[in-house]
């Protein structure tokens, strides 16, 4: 092993995916705070011109940055709008339905970390307070998604896009990791 993989192994964040109870929702919750961590510790010790840096000539938004902020803004938009039927605060428009990636070709890394950790404790808030078979508020793709499906979907996008992270880490800087 190189020490930059040493090094970015020995800053690893706490994180596991063994839940404390066996229940359902205890799984959903572990299975999600599980992947949520390891989003972040993906990006973690970039520097902003590599969080910004969109290597993939055919994916000219994909940056660190900008998946992190496209997971800030998914979570956003399935749990507090959807789930909870709040006000959409998302930076996209009908003319930029991106906005959310774009925001990590320019923003800084620590702001973009410090967003995504905010709505976090804004959904994990909203979670606390819901069962599992609860409906959201707002339909999406024309049915109320129960809060189950949510947390499911949340688990599958943060964990799809943690590959990503992974490929993109690993050619801004060649660490890599699991």
């Amino acid at each position: 092993m190189t020490a930059l993989v040493h090094a970015r192994h020995a800053a690893r964040v706490t994180r596991t995916d063994v839940p404390d109870a066996g229940d359902e929702r205890s799984t959903l919750l572990r299975m999600l705070d599980y992947t949520r961590r390891t989003a972040i510790w993906k990006v973690e010790g970039l520097a902003d011109a590599d969080a910004q840096r969109a290597p993939l000539p055919t994916s000219p938004l994909t940056s660190p940055g900008g998946l992190l902020s496209h997971l800030r803004w998914v979570e956003h938009s399935w749990v507090e709008r959807r789930f909870a039927g709040r006000p959409d605060r998302g930076p996209w428009t009908r003319a930029d339905p991106d906005a959310d990636l774009r925001l990590g070709l320019h923003t800084p890394l620590a702001e973009i970390v410090a967003g995504y950790r905010e709505q976090i404790e804004v959904d994990d808030a909203i979670v606390a307070g819901a069962h599992l078979d609860d409906l959201a508020v707002v339909p999406a793709r024309g049915r109320h998604q129960n809060l189950r499906w949510t947390l499911l979907h949340l688990i599958e996008e943060t964990a799809r896009h943690n590959g990503h992270l992974d490929l993109l880490r690993e050619m801004a800087d060649g660490s890599v990791g699991n």
